[in-house]
């Protein structure tokens, strides 16, 4: 319809739909910003990343995505004064004829990040299911580069010299004014078109490799199969070992068969944001073609989610890193991490510092007596943490009771006869009695008893039966 194809001035003024459209792509365009600036000079100031086929893949990949996210933050600012469209006058719209022309180039140049996306999969598909080495790869790099730059300025200058930019209401785009016939035809042969194209291949590059890598990880578990001996043809001691071995290879063998599962998923993700974000201007062309009709909600998903893109990238990039950190590090926080994602040389240093100020910080909390050792309250409050030190005297009355049941359980334990084989076993019950915490732990060995018992903050205390007359005291 004409309300969508022309640029025109329209006394309908400022709708609530207008001032949404205008607004809502602000924020999204910032963040994607972000996120590509960072890959960007992540890449840029390491070495060893620019030496890297597939970071130099996500450094176009991120340029193309800030070429086209500066333009959704400016979005109607470039929109000639006075235009309009099917939700009223444009809002904010304070440019010209030359800035929506720039609008329009910059927005035609976004074909590039999905093409880059192309690439990025290929490179998957050679490196992985291929087994293309780094040297090999190089030499049809510049496959990867050239195509998505050709093709993008390559239809974006025939689109600038036909003039075929104007008004999409909420940037500019191939939209003539006045209405071409022929411009459609444009939008799905520069765009629309080779969108599609590029998830279908995506699609079929990802599904492809994680086939090829889930066979691959079969045949790797049914080679190493590993089945314990029987005890009728190896002594218990060794067939124990023998079977604590299989265990371990086993386990080892399936963490490896994670890895097909993990590539898909890494790679799916790409494919599932690349959907996400061009799936709504697409709906929205073809509901143009097919009745002229322009729906808000869909206007508004797309003027949404498109700028996200960049966002959604850096994301997925840092992803495999900060997993790996988690895994490694399950304690640490998420700034922390961030951190040594951002500079991987600090990893020990990091890691050493916020472990140490978290064991300060448990050990004040225990001396004040605000938690016991399993990180429960307990203590009352009118407890005093000098008493506390001491063992407590005359505030700890409310847990003498407690302290009494121990000490008599022990009295009870220690009227037993030790024997040798107690001996040994107990005294290998002790050495691993620091991490016991959790219940009280005798020993018994050789006169006098020596038993072991936790007091109110958590402190291990070994006393001898000689003198577990003075505890009640």
């Amino acid at each position: 319809s004409s309300s969508i194809q022309n640029t025109m001035t329209s006394t309908e003024g400022y709708t609530a739909e207008s001032i949404a459209l205008a607004v809502a792509p602000k924020v999204p365009a910032l963040l994607s910003l972000g996120g590509s600036i960072y890959i960007v000079w992540s890449v840029l100031s390491a070495r060893e990343k620019r030496g890297s086929i597939y970071h130099r893949l996500m450094l176009g990949l991120s340029v193309s995505d800030i070429l086209s996210s500066h333009i959704y933050f400016l979005g109607t600012w470039l929109i000639p004064k006075g235009s309009s469209g099917p939700f009223g006058d444009v809002y904010m719209a304070f440019g010209t004829f030359e800035t929506c022309q720039y609008s329009g180039f910059f927005n035609q140049l976004a074909i590039a990040s999905p093409l880059y996306n192309v690439s990025l999969s290929i490179y998957y598909f050679l490196h992985i299911q291929r087994s293309w080495k780094e040297n090999a790869l190089k030499k049809v790099e510049p496959a990867f580069h050239i195509i998505p730059l050709l093709f993008a300025f390559g239809t974006a200058i025939t689109a600038a010299v036909g003039e075929m930019y104007g008004n999409v209401f909420w940037t500019c785009w191939i939209n003539p004014d006045p209405p071409q016939p022929y411009f459609q035809y444009f939008q799905w042969s520069f765009l629309f078109g080779p969108v599609w194209v590029c998830i279908l291949i995506q699609l079929s590059v990802m599904v492809t490799l994680w086939w090829t890598m889930r066979k691959q990880e079969r045949l790797i578990s049914r080679k190493y199969e590993l089945k314990a001996p029987t005890t009728a043809t190896i002594p218990a001691e060794t067939n124990g070992t023998r079977v604590r071995a299989n265990r371990r290879k086993r386990q080892s063998i399936n963490d490896e068969g994670k890895y097909s599962s993990r590539i898909a998923v890494q790679g799916s993700l790409y494919v599932l944001v690349f959907c996400i974000t061009w799936f709504f201007p697409t709906v929205q062309r073809i509901s143009e073609l097919a009745n002229g009709q322009n729906y808000f909600a869909i206007q508004a998903l797309d003027t949404t989610l498109l700028p996200l893109q960049g966002f959604f990238n850096v994301l997925i990039y840092m992803r495999p890193k900060y997993t790996t950190y988690r895994r490694k590090y399950p304690d640490l926080t998420v700034g922390t991490i961030l951190k040594i994602i951002h500079d991987p040389k600090v990893e020990r240093k990091l890691v050493t510092e916020f472990r140490s100020m978290h064991t300060r910080a448990r050990d004040r909390r225990s001396t004040t007596g605000e938690f016991d050792f399993d990180g429960q309250p307990n203590i009352p409050e009118e407890m005093e943490s000098g008493n506390i030190a001491d063992g407590g005297t005359e505030s700890n009355k409310t847990n003498k009771s407690e302290e009494s049941k121990d000490i008599k359980m022990i009295e009870s334990k220690d009227t037993r006869k030790p024997t040798k084989t107690s001996n040994t076993r107990t005294e290998t019950a002790s050495e691993g009695s620091a991490n016991n915490t959790e219940r009280d732990v005798e020993m018994e060995t050789d006169t006098p008893t020596t038993v072991r018992r936790i007091d109110m903050v958590g402190r291990i205390q070994s006393v001898s039966s000689d003198e577990e007359s003075g505890l009640d005291s």
